[in-house]
């Protein structure tokens, strides 16, 4: 039973109005939903109380659940929550509302959509099409949609703003204006990030009818050598520094030391950590399953290291749960896996407490880590590109020119000058 499942609507909120809300029929799941999750009592008072304010709001305006949109969420908290009085026990920052709003429209199935800042509906129905197309037609890992959606609305509120989205009133001048603007010092591989993701668009869009070759025609080509910078790795020391970071005698510390384990030991990305499931482990053989990018499976070995580090974590760390992911939430949102950015905090946080935050930006260091070392150890590239999942041996290529001690063995003298 949850820990403040005896709190009622009713003694939360006495004022005569939320008895006349539309309210009234979630109330009671909007409370269980809620304490299940573990959040404090004074928080679950605090977001009841900004949801029924708020449905008091629009059924004033003769409005239900169902019409409401992001203008209308943005109106309620900017244009009237500062000003009224008709709710005197209800909390009036911008934040404690939006996040209960948040919460309450997750309970009740709606998409996120409307409650993403600054979209106008014409354009998150747009991006809630090509979201479709992107999952169903093409089947992109959800990271990927969500990179493609979040360069795409930026192009579309920079092109429309509130106004309806026609595609056909663009022109490739459009086009090179917002890419030049937008990548503006920016690296290049993040430049053809955003010039892939608008061409997605224009083909889901010329799929559907619009025509668009002139508008793809018209994105910058992006000169990119992929073997023209050294991958940057940590040294043993600074990889004993960040894992001394870790405080092991903690839920969280246990949690993030395994977390960093699996991205150090065995090289996966922060989005297989965090779909890592209890399931996928064969303790007796030795053995973890990847689900890794383009819903690719694979068997690999794990390290003794990194199966003492999980094990700990699920024999004394991790919070009692009905979540079959390995790696869980510790603060409210309770009984939810670790998302992917709780995966890249973990190493983050533990990079300022030991003075690597220059080093360490992000999970990927760790991944080209185990790779270089395995280079300059002489492990053969084959290998090095199985236990990296890589498709193709070319990608695993760039990690040749760590290995310095071969390099010398193949390179060919220096010429000499001619006297």
């Amino acid at each position: 039973m949850p820990k403040y499942s005896r709190i009622k609507p009713g003694h939360i909120l006495g004022e005569r109005w939320f008895a006349e809300a539309a309210l009234g029929a979630h109330a009671d799941a909007y409370v269980h939903y809620l304490t299940e999750r573990g959040y404090a009592q004074e928080t679950v008072e605090c977001y009841f109380r900004s949801v029924a304010h708020f449905v008091q709001w629009i059924s004033q305006l003769g409005l239900a659940l169902c019409e409401i949109s992001e203008p209308l969420i943005n109106q309620f908290l900017d244009g009237h929550l500062p000003h009224c009085r008709c709710a005197p026990r209800c909390r009036r920052t911008r934040v404690d509302a939006r996040a209960a709003l948040k919460h309450f429209f997750t309970m009740l199935g709606k998409a996120r959509a409307p409650l993403v800042p600054g979209v106008p509906p014409s354009i998150a129905g747009e991006l809630a099409d090509f979201d479709r197309h992107l999952v169903e037609v093409r089947g992109l890992a959800d990271s990927t949609c969500t990179v493609r959606q979040r360069h795409v609305l930026e192009f579309l509120v920079d092109r429309f703003g509130t106004s309806p989205v026609r595609i056909s009133k663009l022109v490739p001048a459009d086009v090179i204006r917002f890419v030049m603007h937008r990548t503006n010092g920016l690296a290049p591989g993040t430049v053809k990030s955003v010039g892939i993701s608008l061409r997605s668009y224009f083909l889901f869009k010329a799929s559907c009818g619009t025509p668009t070759t002139a508008l793809i025609a018209a994105l910058p080509r992006v000169a990119l050598w992929r073997l023209a910078r050294l991958p940057e790795l940590l040294s043993p020391a600074e990889i004993r520094q960040l894992l001394d970071a870790f405080d092991r005698g903690s839920a969280t510390g246990m949690r993030d030391y395994a977390i960093t384990r699996c991205l150090l030991d065995l090289g996966l990305r922060r989005s297989e950590v965090a779909h890592l499931h209890l399931d996928d482990i064969d303790w007796r053989a030795g053995m973890l399953t990847i689900h890794g990018k383009g819903k690719r499976t694979d068997i690999v070995p794990l390290p003794r290291l990194t199966g003492r580090a999980i094990a700990e974590y699920l024999q004394h760390g991790r919070p009692p749960t009905t979540r079959r992911e390995v790696f869980v939430r510790h603060r409210p949102t309770l009984n939810a896996a670790a998302e992917v950015d709780i995966v890249r905090n973990a190493v983050r946080y533990a990079a300022e407490r030991c003075g690597l935050q220059r080093r360490v930006r992000g999970t990927h260091i760790f991944r080209h880590t185990m790779a270089c070392r395995m280079a300059q150890g002489g492990v053969p590239f084959k290998e090095i590109a199985d236990l990296l999942r890589h498709r193709s041996l070319d990608t695993t290529t760039i990690y040749a020119k760590v290995d310095l001690p071969s390099l010398r063995r193949v390179a060919l003298p220096w010429p000499r000058r001619r006297s």
